[in-house]
């Protein structure tokens, strides 16, 4: 989920069971009784400015520390809030609104970077997948009982 949907898809993976992974796209987590969930995540940012709420990444973080699965934080330099959508295809080029990666790179690094996500979750293709997700930003991995 995107933004909102990205913080709803949080919590949908907490409630449900049946969601194998979970992918936030540059959404605040909103669910007010933080507990664990059990699937692993990705968790996509913007670039964090001086704009940008101060709880979010302490939110976001905390969130992903309760999973029992490892999950990932990676955030993107020169994304902006629309980069994780198809904004920048059709969008004016404005980097405030759209990032700086400009209209197709942006949307070449989040697929890939969810591409790679899924492929190493869903489908255990064997790889890298820290090394692979580092390639496109700050990555950080929190691991159960490991909390980096």
């Amino acid at each position: 989920g995107h933004s909102l949907g990205g913080g709803a898809a949080l919590q949908a993976a907490r409630q449900d069971r049946r969601f194998d992974a979970v992918i936030n796209l540059d959404g605040y987590p909103r669910d007010p009784d933080l507990r664990p969930f059990h699937q692993p995540a990705l968790a996509l940012t913007q670039a964090i400015g001086p704009e940008t709420d101060a709880r979010y990444i302490p939110r976001l973080t905390k969130v992903l520390k309760l999973s029992t699965a490892t999950s990932y934080r990676l955030t993107i330099p020169g994304a902006a809030h629309l980069t994780f959508m198809d904004g920048p295809l059709y969008l004016p080029p404005v980097p405030s609104i759209v990032g700086s990666l400009g209209r197709t790179e942006s949307v070449h690094v989040v697929a890939a970077a969810t591409l790679a996500f899924l492929d190493t979750t869903l489908r255990h293709k064997p790889g890298d997948l820290a090394g692979a997700l580092s390639a496109y930003g700050d990555l950080s991995v929190y691991r159960p009982g490991n909390r980096r």
